[in-house]
């Protein structure tokens, strides 16, 4: 069983980095894009998602990203995406 408290963070730092790339690429043109792409890390976080969470979850986040996003709040998602991973145990420690 995967620590609670770990897949919250996992899907938290997951998400405002979705949310901060969407603000980023907004304001960009296609040729700023081409000259310093943003985003090729997005591999990371789904990476990081799947050593925490179950397929599913991963699934789920992945496909319902931006209402997550909206719902949660930018604030709340920095604050959780701040907070250390807890290494061994289980439940949800906080």
């Amino acid at each position: 069983m995967r620590n609670k408290r770990n897949q919250v963070i996992a899907i938290a730092r997951f998400l405002a980095y979705k949310a901060d790339l969407k603000i980023k690429m907004e304001n960009m043109t296609e040729d700023e894009y081409l000259n310093n792409p943003i985003g090729l890390d997005v591999g990371q976080y789904i990476d990081d998602m799947l050593k925490n969470c179950p397929e599913d979850t991963v699934d789920s986040v992945i496909k319902n990203q931006d209402e997550m996003i909206s719902r949660l709040g930018m604030e709340y998602l920095v604050v959780v995406a701040f907070m250390p991973y807890v290494a061994g145990g289980e439940g949800f420690a906080g």
